[in-house]
């Protein structure tokens, strides 16, 4: 202060007044000259602190109240209202000169009055005084807002007495309705605040003056943003800061800002030298936080984020900052750089959209709805490949233009104008998998999720499934290393039939064939294990060692669903109508007008199915197949079998779940609606990875078993050891019947599931022989294995889960009251994808389940999980 003839006078923070601040902010700008000058002639002390300006300010006020209000206001009364400089300078003045100079005469003005005076270009505005009403007026002079009140009672009042006389005669719901007209309705309270907005040269001066001059973008942008993200610890410390009854302290580093501070450097961990100035690092860590916190406690105040103003007055309660207007911009552009057709160079593209025609879409992005969105497209000029954010469209070998499907594109379009970015489709992948949603269940979820509900944006059922689509070709995509490239403009359903029939591979999912674990393949055993006197009985020690592949068992089963098919004898296409049709293209033009009964060759009646001859069938059916009503209610839930009582009981004949010989299956009488595939034939590794599925029209047959397993392993080479199926003994002698056992029983052998054992009759020899899952005398000693109890003590398991069918069967149902609503083609590229999906989650189960965990105590079931490891972490001692 001596160095630079500072008077203690201006340095009192206690006096107020606002031409006392003028004073010191002369007095302050005149230090702070005077200290530049010595620097630059190298006459600054030695003894004193590195000079900075804010070393000079704090001497006379706080840094944010200098920023906030000294520096913005009183420079913009310097240079454009000398009048207002004069009487700032002088220490009284009248009436008559108070409104001259302000507009408006005031016992005291404030800073609030001097910016709102620069603001409005150099004069208050005279605010008009609400009209007082006498007492003999209707809204009397009651405290509060009992005039208000009364002045509304008495204003419905006299509008329902009005409306009373012509609504007497009104039924009940239309005068509540009428009532309801007239209430008065509150206005909505505002959720959140604007993003702080003040200029960028204080904001600026205020990081050079504060953090160091290393100090990095990521770093101010972080603190930023903490700020703006704990507006409610910034009003817990606010309040604590302003104390108001007896007891209460005036703190300016609270606990709140403390933890607040202890945060940030935990954030920063090595890097939190950058948040203060050279020179000014505190040794301790009680200090350093101590000092963040005077620093993070200015810059709240900067950036207003303050629940009190500048003379400690409540304003009003922090809310959460809305970031709508720091929003980032986006666009949909190719990820391609250059072109990519191997028959071209790695040509620039160009931006080939008009500017007129460029296509503004709606874009849900980290859940969060982006309106009116720019769309691009690139294009080379050399091979005329256009390249969009979700694909490419290009020529193939006949000049027809196609479509390629990128696995890489971050943004999917599921809409006319509607797009998503990759973490929304795969959370719809994922919801559909995990929670056996529909697409409508989806789409009502995440329109009545919270998350939305600030957005009038809805989306549509048809956009969930495209969502779905999109998501699922490039996963499935992806297991074949592969982009899906099909012909350009087919329409959803023609995607999915295309979809499956390159990528399906007829069922089989190719990388789960070679999938191998400890679950589903166990070591080669030539003898049995045996238990004997707590002791095993090993092999011979003298038998010669040979090396034997791992011996593998995979599981086959069904389920019974499916969907609709053509409805004539033995043909299984897709029908030509799948709402309310019977038949294929083919047949459909076949039958033309005849009746649908039988062989009759009658023209069929307008309206119906049959002629006037059938009409009596046609109506039953009708009626059997019409939805079930009760009291209004056209839907319910019931299980798939349940028939009640006031639903029409219609016999349905036997299916003929083994037949093998379907020529002697009861012929259809009529053909008014669809056939439907009988079962979901599936094959999986006894780990749950699924290896293949098809479908089964009519029965699951040993015959068609045998097909499957044949398609699915055509050589020697693929076929597994062990093959598990519910009704193995009826496959094997099926297979001994058409001589295919004796291709099979040179590699595999069929045995029949544990949990469908038990019911096999024990005077089935060839059952109880060749068929067993768990024989111990010892015939097949790869089946059984000896393990330990949690006692140690030794005891027989079987080697492989033979129920692993079943239970992927029991995931499986979940999906049925979805799938059987489907197209054929639908439901195969459904089901399909649902499968890839479910083995990818298998096998990083397995993978999880192959790092190292830590073993914790086992403590009480009913007790809070704190944290995920069950770890609760601290911060360190500030000492």
């Amino acid at each position: 202060m001596e160095e630079l003839a500072i008077s203690e006078y201006f340095t009192d923070r206690k006096k107020s007044g606002l031409r006392f601040a003028w004073s010191k902010y002369v007095e302050c700008n005149k230090a702070i000259k005077l200290g530049k000058s010595l620097v630059e002639n190298g006459k600054w002390a030695e003894d004193l602190p590195r000079f900075n300006e804010n070393l000079i300010i704090e001497v006379f006020i706080g840094k944010s109240a200098w920023h906030a209000n000294y520096t913005k206001n009183f420079s913009a009364v310097q240079t454009k209202y000398p009048d207002m400089v004069d009487w700032l300078e002088s220490e009284t003045s009248t009436k008559e000169e108070d409104v001259k100079v302000w507009g408006v005469y005031k016992k005291d003005y404030v800073f609030s009055d001097l910016k709102e005076l620069v603001n409005n270009g150099g004069k208050l505005k005279v605010k008009k005084k609400k009209k007082k009403h006498s007492s003999s007026e209707d809204e009397g002079t009651g405290k509060g807002k009992q005039p208000q009140r009364r002045s509304l009672l008495w204003s419905l009042l006299c509008l329902m007495s009005a409306v009373l006389p012509v609504s007497a005669t009104l039924p009940l719901y239309m005068k509540l309705l009428v009532f309801a007209i007239f209430l008065p309705l509150a206005a909505a309270v505002p959720q959140t605040q604007a993003f702080p907005d003040i200029p960028f040269k204080v904001f600026s001066a205020f990081v050079e003056n504060t953090f160091s001059s290393e100090v990095s973008l990521a770093t101010v942008l972080l603190v930023l943003f903490s700020m703006t993200e704990n507006t409610e610890l910034l009003n817990l410390h606010a309040r604590q800061q302003i104390p108001e009854f007896d007891g209460e302290n005036r703190t300016l580093a609270t606990g709140w800002i403390r933890a607040f501070s202890r945060a940030i450097m935990h954030k920063m961990k090595h890097d939190v030298q950058a948040l203060f100035l050279e020179r000014e690092f505190p040794p301790t860590r009680y200090h350093q936080v101590t000092k963040l916190s005077t620093k993070l406690d200015a810059f709240a105040k900067l950036l207003n984020l303050t629940p009190y103003d500048d003379e400690n007055n409540f304003k009003t309660k922090l809310l959460p900052v809305s970031y709508d207007a720091i929003q980032a911009v986006q666009t949909l552009c190719p990820d391609s750089m250059f072109c990519m057709n191997a028959q071209c160079d790695p040509r620039a593209l160009l931006q080939a959209t008009k500017t007129t025609d460029i296509p503004l879409v709606t874009l849900i992005k980290d859940n969060t709805v982006y309106q009116d969105v720019p769309v691009l497209t690139g294009k080379c000029n050399t091979c005329d490949t256009t390249y969009h954010a979700d694909h490419e469209r290009f020529k193939d070998g006949h000049g027809l233009w196609n479509k390629c499907y990128l696995n890489s594109a971050r943004y999917l379009k599921v809409g006319q104008l509607t797009w998503v970015d990759r973490k929304f489709s795969h959370t719809v992948l994922s919801g559909m998998y995990d929670f056996h949603a529909s697409a409508a269940a989806y789409t009502q979820f995440w329109n009545d999720s919270t998350s939305v509900n600030s957005s009038d944006f809805q989306i549509t059922r048809r956009q969930i499934w495209q969502t779905f689509i999109q998501e699922s070709v490039r996963m499935v995509a992806s297991t074949r290393k592969t982009n899906l490239e099909l012909r350009e403009n087919l329409n959803i359903n023609e995607v999915t039939k295309e979809a499956y029939s390159i990528l399906g591979n007829t069922g089989i999912l190719e990388d789960a064939k070679d999938h191998a674990c400890s679950q589903c393949s166990q070591p080669y055993k030539a003898n049995a294990d045996s238990i004997v006197n707590t002791n095993i009985a090993h092999a011979d020690p003298n038998a010669m060692d040979v090396d034997y592949a791992p011996v593998k068992m995979v599981v086959l089963d069904g389920i019974v669903m499916g969907p609709v098919h053509c409805a004539y004898e033995k043909c299984t296409a897709d029908l030509k109508n799948a709402r309310g049709g019977a038949f294929c293209n083919e047949h459909e033009i076949l039958f033309g007008n005849n009746c649908r009964v039988g062989t009759c060759q009658n023209t069929k009646v307008d309206g119906t199915q049959a002629c006037r001859q059938h009409q009596s069938q046609w109506r039953k059916y009708k009626l059997e197949h019409s939805r079930s009503s009760m009291a209004g209610v056209r839907r319910m839930l019931q299980r798939p079998t349940e028939n009640l009582p006031w639903q029409p009981n219609v016999p349905r004949p036997a299916r003929p779940h083994d037949n093998d010989d379907e020529e002697d299956e009861t012929p259809r009488t009529h053909y008014f609606g669809p056939s439907r595939f009988y079962c979901v034939e599936t094959i999986c590794a006894p780990c749950g990875v699924v290896i293949a599925w098809t479908k089964f029209d009519k029965s699951e047959s040993p015959t068609k078993i045998l097909n499957f397993l044949g398609s699915v392993y055509p050589t020697a080479d693929s076929r597994p050891n062990y093959i598990c199926i519910d009704k193995a003994c009826k496959v094997l002698r099926t297979s001994i019947a058409n001589k295919s056992w004796d291709t099979w029983q040179k590699t595999s052998r069929f045995i029949v599931d544990s949990y469908h054992y038990i019911n096999h009759r024990t005077t089935d020899y060839l059952c109880r022989k060749w068929c067993n899952p768990a024989p111990l005398n010892g015939s097949a000693p790869n089946l059984v294995k000896v393990a330990k109890d949690k006692n140690g003590k030794l005891y027989l398991q079987r080697a492989f889960n033979t129920q692993a069918c079943e239970q992927l069967n029991a995931w499986l149902g979940g999906f049925e009251s979805i799938l059987k609503r489907m197209t054929s083609g639908n439901f195969d590229w459904f089901l399909h994808a649902m499968l890839v999906y479910h083995t990818q989650q298998v096998i990083r189960k397995q993978e999880q389940k192959k790092k190292p965990v830590q073993i914790q105590e086992i403590g009480n079931e009913e007790e809070d999980e704190e944290e995920e490891n069950g770890v609760v972490r601290h911060w360190d001692d500030d000492n």
